[in-house]
Formats: structure tokens, sequence, C-alpha cells
């Protein structure tokens, strides 16, 4: 009997138990240190909570666009879908078995508009030829022209923390993130909230919540701890801040450029002719006594409802802010009342 190359393996199976400890240990800490600072960010405004997800996203998308560049041909990961969270889309939820893909919800009709290099999109390159030829042709002044969406684009969002998934036109997106030029539609767009009953994140696994089963240890950290950042955006009512679509827009449209987050006025149904910048949008909301990050100011901000302000002279006026880009920029709109056509109040 080799007694010492048993006494090896034993030393080699502590040393590896100890270490995974050890990992373990520091994953748990990160995640707890992210998520005392997303409760902070949501107290103070939990409109904040998506650019905490653009922070904790950005490595995970690194990764995913620079995995090709850093591997010999055809070493890149594979494109990610719900199984990086979950270990498999036939992994079961719920005690009756239901699974991700059962539970989770595809919002019919629901369109979004990710802002290439700013929204946390997974694009995840494959091919070494289609990578050359996107970062050498695809960009401002390069022989093809800046980047622009086309039908092969298929991204995939999921709500409420807005991580994008990509399942189509991973090259070209890659040179479009990195250049940060362009816009895409995502015209999948899945709900997650039915999930948070069944599953939550411990910092280091996704368990399972009815037996306390580990489902799964995300390999990317990140998967997680966004997934648990979603949760405090339910719990706030807040989701992440992609721009809604206009109904004709899609990615085979000329209308993908980029363009800076402001909101078109209209007062008392007319158009003014200035847009507020998205700061001047949230300071008129708390002038009209709506909380930032509220169903109500999510309603004014993402989907165009009405809301009224009371200008100095103690009218009423019956206010619509719409998305939109390119017009003078302003950050108040006691500015905008007083320069539109209904004259200075």
């Amino acid at each position: 009997m080799d007694t010492n190359g048993g006494r090896r393996s034993s030393w080699l199976g502590r040393v590896f138990r100890h270490r995974l400890a050890e990992h373990e240990a520091v994953r748990r800490e990160r995640f707890e240190n992210v998520m005392r600072r997303g409760r902070e960010v949501a107290a103070a405004d939990p409109l904040g909570l998506s650019t905490l997800v653009r922070l904790i996203a950005a490595p995970l998308q690194a990764r995913a666009t620079t995995s090709l560049v850093f591997q010999p041909a055809h070493g890149a990961r594979s494109a990610y879908d719900l199984s990086d969270f979950f270990g498999s889309l036939l992994a079961r939820l719920t005690a009756d078995g239901m699974t991700a893909d059962q539970i989770g919800v595809r919002l019919e009709g629901a369109r979004y508009r990710l802002r290439l290099g700013r929204d946390p999109i997974l694009a995840v390159p494959w091919s070494d030829s289609s990578l050359t030829n996107a970062i050498a042709n695809i960009g401002y002044s390069r022989r093809k022209g800046e980047w622009r969406a086309d039908f092969n684009h298929k991204v995939e969002l999921l709500l409420p923390f807005g991580l994008a998934l990509v399942h189509g036109g991973n090259h070209s997106l890659a040179a479009g993130i990195t250049n940060a030029e362009g816009t895409v539609v995502a015209e999948t767009v899945i709900a997650l909230a039915p999930l948070y009953a069944h599953v939550r994140y411990d910092g280091v696994s996704m368990i399972r919540t009815h037996d306390g089963f580990n489902l799964w240890t995300p390999v990317d950290e990140e998967l997680g701890i966004l997934f648990e950042i979603g949760r405090l955006m339910l719990e706030y009512g807040v989701r992440y801040d992609a721009q809604v679509a206009a109904a004709h827009e899609s990615n085979s449209d000329d209308s993908s450029e980029s363009f800076p987050i402001c909101y078109r006025v209209l007062v008392d149904g007319q158009d003014t002719g200035y847009s507020l910048s998205g700061s001047g949008a949230t300071r008129a909301l708390l002038q009209a006594e709506i909380e930032p990050g509220s169903a109500e100011a999510r309603s004014v901000i993402v989907e165009g409802a009405a809301f009224t302000h009371r200008n100095r002279a103690g009218e009423d006026r019956r206010v619509v802010l719409e998305h939109y880009g390119r017009r003078p920029l302003v950050d108040d709109l006691e500015r905008v009342t007083q320069l539109s056509i209904y004259g200075k109040d």
C-alpha cells in the first residue's frame, strides 16, 4: 500500500478545499459590498440603480467582447443565455418543476432601444476573420462608415436589471460597443420578475428557495450580483433605464444613430421646441411632487404620461416629456416655459 501517495492525496484535498473556501469568502464579501452600495444608492434615488448595473456589468461585458482577442482561433467562450445564470435551461426552479424559460414572461410588443457603449450588451465574437473585418471596417471614418443596426442584430433584454444577450450580429456589435457608436433595438424582452420568488444568489451560488438546493455557481459572479440588483429594483419599483423604442423602429431602418438622453417638452399639447436633460426631467418631477423611481415617475419619463406643472404665475399646465435628441438642451423647466410660445410667466 502506498501510504505516502495516500497522504499526499489527502493533503492536496485539504489544500484545494482551503483555497475554495477562501475564494468563496472573497466572492461573498464582494457581493455584500456591492449590495450595500446598491441599498445606499436606492435610498438616495432608485433610478441610480441603472448606473450601478452598468458599473457592475462593465467587466463582464469587457470579458465577453475581448474573449476571442485573447484566445487562439475559435477559442472564445460561447454566447450567453439564461443557462449562465442557472446552469441549464432545463434546471427546475420551482417545487412543481418549472424552468426559467417557463417562469420568465416574454413581454409581447415591448421593444427597447439600447445604446452601444453605454448599455450592458454581451456580444461574444467567435470568428477571427469576422472580428478582424468588423474592427477594421466599421466605425466613424472607416470604409463601411458609422455603425448601424440591421436585420442580423438579434438582442434579448432581461428585465428588471437590463442585461442584454446577443443572439445575432456579435462581431459588428462588438465593434459598435468598442467605438460607442450606434443603437440597437431589443425586440425580445424577458421579464424575470416571477423568478425572484423561487431563486436567490447568495454571493457564490444560485439557490433554489423552496428547498435550499444549490442550483449553480455562475462562472461570472457579475451575473449573480446583477440578478440581486434586479431584486432591489423590484423592491423600489424601478427597472433598467433603457429607452422605449417607437412602434415603427426596427434594426433594419435608418433610425439607429446614437442620441443623448433628453426629453422633448410639450406644454398643453404644444411642442415648445426645447428639450430637458435627464437631471432637468428629474427636477421637474420633484417639483410636481412625483417621487423619483416611483411607478408614476417611470410612466412619465419612460412611457410619456402627462403630469401637471405649476408655473411661477400659479397656473397649472399639462406637460409631456418625450425622448428626443438634437434640440437646444436645457436643465430647467422654467426656462423652457419662459422661452416657449406661451411667453414669459
